[in-house]
């Protein structure tokens, strides 16, 4: 009996849609145009016989046989990512500089020196933490390969990883002081989380005080499982053992963020692209 396989592309795009929930962002995500995304999805549901999502102007929700495809399609492209890197790791190698703003960008590229460490020995990886203005300036002058950013706004010139939304969280526990100000850790002065966090607590009037700045996640992941504090985190970085706290009366909603990553010009360096790769990766949770 004959069979028809399926294209990856057409798969990638599926598992695009559906991971972020628009076919704007999954273009950004695989790299086409939202046109290509499109087309993409429409042939593997065309070549399957069902359809794989609800489409509305802002909303795109799987149906019922989309998520019955989804984890076998995620498994499926995991599998084919693994063989194809397993194939080129060995021969894939070179010097490789990336940059990494401190804080939430620092801990997001924590996983990333032994990852390319075991996937692609060859590769020298050396990661450097700084702030966004002189990281993005050392990839402009080419002293560095890549830079990853947490950032407010987005930047036309950088790859966008995702536009996570930023949570208020705290100990299951936490307990509002009724009669006190709002007690805020963070990371210090020049991180964007920590600059949106104060924006939105400022502009929606509730009395608040700093009442730790480090960089260090052990001193503020231990204030936040105390109970004494809240603060502000990507909601791809809560920790199983924290929470997100809903007090609408007291605590303003937050806006998203952008994590992006940008190449020097000009960038052809097959080892700095694989890298680039792998960061996307581990963002993404693949």
């Amino acid at each position: 009996m004959a069979t028809s396989d399926i294209e990856i592309k057409l798969l990638r795009a599926f598992v695009g849609v559906a991971t972020e929930q628009s076919f704007t962002a999954a273009a950004r995500l695989v790299g086409c145009s939202q046109g290509a995304i499109s087309t993409r999805v429409r042939a593997l549901e065309d070549q399957l016989g069902v359809r794989l999502f609800h489409r509305a102007r802002l909303n795109v929700r799987l149906t019922s046989a989309g998520e019955e495809l989804f984890p076998a399609a995620q498994a499926l492209l995991d599998r084919h990512d693994r063989l194809f890197q397993d194939a080129r790791s060995r021969t894939v190698a070179g010097s490789v500089r990336v940059g990494a703003a401190g804080g939430f960008g620092a801990a997001l590229l924590a996983p990333l020196p032994e990852r390319v460490h075991e996937r692609y020995p060859g590769v020298e990886l050396e990661v450097v933490c700084d702030f966004d203005a002189r990281l993005r300036q050392a990839v402009e002058a080419g002293g560095l390969d890549l830079a990853l950013f947490v950032q407010r706004d987005e930047a036309a010139s950088a790859t966008l990883l995702g536009q996570p939304r930023l949570h208020w969280v705290g100990a299951p526990d936490f307990a509002f002081d009724e009669d006190g100000p709002v007690l805020v850790a963070g990371y210090p002065e020049g991180c964007p989380v920590r600059a949106a966090a104060l924006a939105a607590l400022e502009g929606g009037g509730v009395v608040h005080r700093m009442a730790l700045s480090t960089w260090s996640d052990r001193a503020l992941d231990r204030a936040l499982r105390s109970g004494w504090a809240l603060a502000a985190m990507p909601e791809n970085q809560v920790h199983g053992d924290l929470k997100v706290l809903n007090r609408p009366s007291l605590l303003p909603k937050l806006d998203r963020i952008f994590v992006q990553l940008l190449e020097r010009p000009g960038l052809d360096d097959e080892a700095a692209k694989t890298v680039g790769r792998e960061i996307a990766d581990i963002y993404h949770g693949r």
